[in-house]
């Protein structure tokens, strides 16, 4: 009889979570760069990683593996670069003067920029007898755009944007069954949604782009 409460549980926290995760979307914004990059060339150099600093281990060697997958040798990490004379910030979307700054200061080909911030956290990971009525969501994105600085042009740019909704769900069960599980809900954090947004946005990098 234990045995069979014990799976019962571990039953409905499976159901439970995989019904909350319904609520969790990633939307890709834009839909100007219809191609990536060419890989197969050039020097690349990644900037200083805009993460929060509690969550960027994960994130910085997210990213950084994906470069190097991609560039090997070519790839190199601003962090761990000597020699190069640029801004401390390089904001998104420069102009081709300062893209022209870039090559001078750098040296290298190509650069990388990303930039990530959280839009809304209003949710707990555990949330307990939501109702119909309840609203509120978490929210976090990642932007990443890439710069030929010898022709001084963005050549790839998008951004990623992760959500997370309270949302009930219904499911089949008997009434105390069915209150139990539309009262509890599992909510994915903004470091979560923020990771979960930049392997969206590196995978349609990847998926256009032209690989070693």
């Amino acid at each position: 009889m234990k045995k069979t409460i014990i799976t019962i549980i571990k039953l409905l926290v499976i159901i439970v979570f995989f019904a909350s995760c319904k609520s969790k979307t990633y939307l890709l914004t834009n839909n100007d760069y219809t191609t990536g990059v060419d890989f197969t060339k050039g020097k690349w150099l990644l900037n200083y990683l805009d993460y929060p600093a509690y969550k960027n281990n994960k994130l910085k060697t997210t990213t950084t593996s994906f470069f190097n997958e991609q560039l090997n040798d070519r790839y190199f990490y601003r962090e761990t670069s000597s020699g190069l004379l640029i801004p401390q910030q390089i904001p998104l979307n420069p102009s081709k003067q300062k893209l022209r700054e870039l090559k001078t200061g750098t040296g290298f080909d190509y650069f990388i920029n990303i930039n990530s911030k959280k839009n809304k956290d209003e949710l707990n990971g555990l949330a307990l007898y939501e109702d119909e009525n309840s609203e509120g969501k978490n929210q976090s994105e990642v932007t990443i755009e890439i710069y030929d600085l010898n022709l001084q042009e963005i050549i790839y740019k998008q951004k990623a944007i992760g959500t997370d909704h309270a949302k009930q769900e219904k499911l089949p069960w008997d009434q105390k069954s069915r209150k139990l599980i539309d009262n509890i809900n599992f909510h994915s954090s903004t470091n979560k949604l923020m990771l979960g947004s930049l392997k969206k946005v590196l995978k349609d990098l990847k998926n256009k782009s032209i690989k070693n």
